[in-house]
């Protein structure tokens, strides 16, 4: 094994950055709609939405907004969650999730809920999304709901490293490339580990087609495994904590240790932190010809 990596796997798995409060657990409720007479109607609604959603008081959650135009009037869908939490670091929500069954979960909020006579309240973790600063210093706005799944107890084996590795090794030695294409595609939405990603799909290649030992594998997707789940500063530099260590991110221990969770799950069974809702849209549209209106984002 590498230098590197000998090092990522000796690092303590509590070992995180200070986490933001932006998390809340909720319910989805369903769909509102509403009929508007106007573009100026409908710009008014979703500025309406965004300052809603940012109301501490507020006990619901609007996003993944549509829109159609029929006969002159704008039919706006709007899809609601129930808070179950007010905002809290996600290191929190896990706190109270990663000790109770799916079930022991609906229980605990059934008050809050929804769904009666038997039907299961679909329970996730949402944030709302913000723009980053720009060069200019530009204040951060809201743009719309994305989800994270749940941490069961049952889960929380997929927050070890070592069990991840585990995983890692058992599908090298199965010879089970399909996985670590798809662990390196899931993985290559974050451009600091890209070279990682293409090294990773170079070996499985080479183990698939021209006979290249299958430690190999294991090895290169542990590295890419162990810099995807490390903390990074503003210049892309490694966290490190007060005694020079490195520092984990919650967030991404959650995201590659549900892709294992979730590989081989028919896909519409899965409750991916990789799958989200769409964003809130902003206030400029352009229209179709068909009716629909095309939502442009600033």
């Amino acid at each position: 094994m590498c230098f590197f990596a000998i090092i990522m796997a000796n690092l303590g798995v509590n070992n995180m950055k200070k986490e933001l409060k932006r998390y809340y657990l909720v319910e989805y409720y369903g769909e509102r709609e509403t009929t508007l007479y106007s573009i100026y109607d409908v710009k008014d609604m979703i500025n309406e939405i965004r300052k809603f959603n940012n109301r501490k008081s507020s006990k619901f959650l609007f996003g993944n907004v549509t829109l159609d135009k029929v006969d002159e009037k704008y039919h706006l869908t709007a899809h609601v969650y129930r808070k179950y939490t007010e905002k809290s670091k996600i290191s929190d929500i896990d706190a109270i999730t990663s000790k109770l069954s799916e079930d022991e979960l609906e229980d605990l909020y059934k008050e809050k809920s929804k769904m009666k006579d038997g039907y299961k309240p679909d329970i996730n973790i949402a944030y709302l999304e913000t723009e980053n600063k720009d060069e200019k210093g530009t204040v951060k706005y809201e743009r719309g709901i994305k989800y994270l799944p749940v941490l069961y107890k049952e889960d929380i084996k997929y927050m070890d490293p070592a069990y991840i590795r585990e995983c890692l090794y058992y599908h090298a030695s199965t010879r089970d490339y399909e996985f670590f294409r798809e662990f390196a595609s899931a993985l290559s939405l974050h451009h600091f580990v890209s070279d990682e990603v293409s090294e990773l799909l170079t070996v499985v290649d080479k183990c698939e087609h021209q006979g290249v030992i299958l430690n190999s594998l294991y090895f290169t997707a542990n590295k890419l495994y162990s810099k995807f789940i490390l903390e990074y500063e503003k210049d892309e530099s490694l966290s490190r904590n007060d005694k020079g260590e490195y520092i984990k991110s919650r967030r991404r221990l959650r995201d590659a240790g549900f892709f294992v969770k979730n590989y081989g799950i028919r896909e519409s069974k899965k409750r991916s932190p990789l799958c989200y809702n769409l964003p809130l849209p902003e206030s400029q549209y352009i229209e179709e010809e068909n009716g629909q209106l095309k939502l442009k984002l600033k």
